[in-house]
């Protein structure tokens, strides 16, 4: 809903569609099967001289993603491309493998998918806007900016 659609996320439209900052924005986060570890990142590729205006526009995307949340629409749009995404990857004879051969090592089977899809299409917009709230700290986040910055605004 943040930014795992390439066209439709809250970033792409702003960043990419509206403001025409990137040629290409998204985020993710990943959360490990075997500690209590995760990441949430976010990437954008844009042109140098776009740089403050690109922070400056995902900040208050952030701050607005906080703040008023997620709408029950975005969630079930969020719902059905993630299921349909995942009725896609067990399609698919090379990630299926992966998956069962991980699933090896971590004592689970398909049944733990299953269960998996049941939770996040009962997941509420109150549930999810609570989780974003609580672990999306934009005090804690690191800016991590790539490329030749010596030659931005130069003609």
């Amino acid at each position: 809903m943040l930014g795992g659609g390439f066209l439709n996320s809250r970033l792409a439209v702003r960043i990419r569609q509206k403001e025409g900052l990137s040629y290409g924005v998204g985020s993710s986060i990943s959360a490990s099967s075997y500690d209590k570890s995760g990441m949430f990142q976010t990437f954008a590729i844009y042109a140098p001289e776009n740089a403050a205006k690109l922070e400056a526009a995902f900040k208050d995307e952030i701050d607005k993603m906080r703040k008023d949340g997620f709408t029950a629409e975005e969630l079930e749009a969020a719902k059905s491309g993630y299921l349909q995404n995942r009725g896609m990857s067990r399609s698919d004879d090379r990630s299926l493998s992966g998956t069962l051969n991980g699933y090896l090592q971590l004592d689970r089977t398909m049944m733990w998918d299953a269960e998996l899809e049941k939770k996040i299409m009962a997941l509420t917009p109150e549930q999810i806007n609570a989780a974003m709230k609580k672990y999306v700290d934009p005090s804690k986040f690191v800016y991590v900016k790539a490329g030749d910055f010596e030659k931005a605004g130069k003609p």
